[in-house]
């Protein structure tokens, strides 16, 4: 008798809060944040925490979660307006259809560019011109992923790198890790040297509609002096493996690595390299034809080498990472419900009133914010949620128009990504490929690198922000 009695209870219970929702979503209260507020927050913090604890693969569980914005504004608004969030229409209008097209278009060209060999022949050249020297070695090719990593995009770069660093490593007799995770580190850093370089780079860029040379001028400084950090850190930590390097390398695995670095079609890489030669001009000088947009530029050179080389249009476009792109989507979708349902004014206005009219207080927070989230959640979502967060404080602060806040906040989110191996793209394709290659790489032995270069660059570029602007 006391069980039904306790089942009966607990069935009341159940009906009179089910009633009590009903209630309250068919009678929203004036003012205040509304049911939509608080689930398009649940939204967003259960996709970031798929993705940061490998729950799904992340561009699931974007398209999981702008699945569940739509689905709640359009069924669940339709019994009740309080749950309207964003619909179709509205939520392409924060899609950055800039960042996608660039983001492609430099895929497509790379797809092409890579099957002449020219990256592991540069690769092959600086490990012969080391010359037995592993710290020489190892420093070249940091140096090689960072430039390539403005240049062409860190993904690529690292895609491109590290199965020929293995290689090298295990030639020289040292352990991969003295010079992927360097690697990975300095791809970080050399993306944010240019609008091209990393996706917190290409986000905020493109939401600026700033030029490749305006970027340029404004971060390549301090990546660059971002670089001396990560050398000292790394040559500290990775002396005494550098010290047991082998001084003479083995002559079969060298002719493998000359076998592998070889220039594979000649003809190909003359045309890349004209088209190549055509898109970094105009980077350059875009601002004197109407201020033409990286997008533009990137998707024009992909479109004339392919109609100039007439590739096998299917197999090159398999090596596109379309994931990336439709995760790209995905986040700008729920960061606009965010930005909808007014979330994003009230974190705005939370760091406002920390801020005050400091500006230069909120140039430590917008780089440290950024910097610390970044290491924890993925640094490209976290990116387009800060976005609009920017924007209210550019225009709240006095002083803010030279845009240091939006510069504060592509470096906290760049460098930031270094401190863990879920923090940004590059990163979790480097463990991939290491895995690959049969060396596992801990969440703890990446961090033993990277939270100490993540710190000291995070410093470096909060004293230059304050400096230089």
């Amino acid at each position: 008798m006391k069980r039904y009695v306790l089942y009966g209870l607990a069935i009341v219970g159940i009906v009179s809060l089910v009633g009590v929702i009903w209630w309250l979503l068919a009678n929203p209260a004036e003012g205040g944040y509304g049911p939509s507020f608080f689930i398009s927050v649940s939204i967003f913090v259960l996709v970031f925490a798929a993705i940061s604890l490998r729950w799904m693969h992340e561009t699931a569980a974007a398209l999981l979660g702008a699945s569940a914005v739509w689905l709640v504004h359009y069924i669940g608004g339709s019994f009740f307006p309080a749950l309207h969030i964003i619909d179709f229409e509205e939520s392409m209008a924060f899609v950055d259809w800039n960042v996608i097209w660039l983001i492609m278009g430099m895929m497509i060209f790379m797809a092409m560019f890579s099957e002449t060999g020219a990256i592991n022949w540069v690769a092959f050249r600086t490990f012969r011109l080391a010359k037995g020297n592993a710290w020489l070695l190892m420093m070249s090719l940091v140096i090689l992923t960072g430039v390539l990593s403005a240049f062409l995009n860190d993904v690529t770069a690292i895609l491109l790198i590290v199965p020929l660093s293995i290689e090298i490593a295990q030639t020289v007799g040292i352990h991969p890790f003295a010079f992927v995770i360097p690697e990975v580190l300095a791809s970080n850093i050399g993306g944010a040297a240019t609008i091209i370089g990393d996706p917190p780079s290409t986000i905020v860029g493109s939401h600026l509609g700033l030029s490749f040379v305006e970027y340029l001028v404004n971060m390549a400084p301090i990546a660059i002096l971002c670089m001396i950090p990560l050398v000292i850190i790394i040559s500290i930590f990775y002396r005494r493996e550098l010290a047991g390097a082998k001084e003479k390398f083995s002559p079969a695995l060298i002719a493998q690595l000359e076998e592998d670095a070889r220039i594979t079609d000649v003809p190909l890489l003359r045309k890349a390299g004209l088209v190549g030669l055509l898109m970094v001009v105009l980077f350059f000088t875009g601002d004197f034809f109407g201020g033409i947009p990286a997008s533009v530029i990137a998707l024009s050179g992909a479109a004339i080498l392919v109609a100039w080389v007439k590739p096998d249009v299917h197999r090159m476009l398999l090596e596109v990472d379309w994931t990336t792109l439709i995760f790209f989507i995905g986040i700008f979708i729920i960061v606009g419900g965010l930005e909808a349902t007014e979330v994003i004014a009230w974190i705005a206005g939370i760091i406002g009133n920390l801020a005050g009219d400091n500006l230069s207080l909120a140039t430590v927070l917008m780089v440290w914010i950024p910097g610390i989230a970044s290491g924890i959640i993925a640094n490209i979502p976290f990116t387009v949620a800060s976005l609009p967060i920017a924007d209210f404080l550019s225009a709240a602060i006095p002083g803010a128009e030279n845009m240091v806040l939006y510069w504060s906040l592509i470096l906290g989110a760049d460098l930031g990504g270094n401190s863990t191996f879920v923090g940004s793209a590059p990163n979790i394709v480097a463990v991939g490929l290491l895995g690959q290659a049969g060396y596992r790489l801990s969440f703890g032995r990446f961090m033993r690198d990277g939270v100490p270069v993540t710190v000291a660059t995070l410093i470096m570029a909060t004293v230059w922000l304050l400096i230089r602007y």
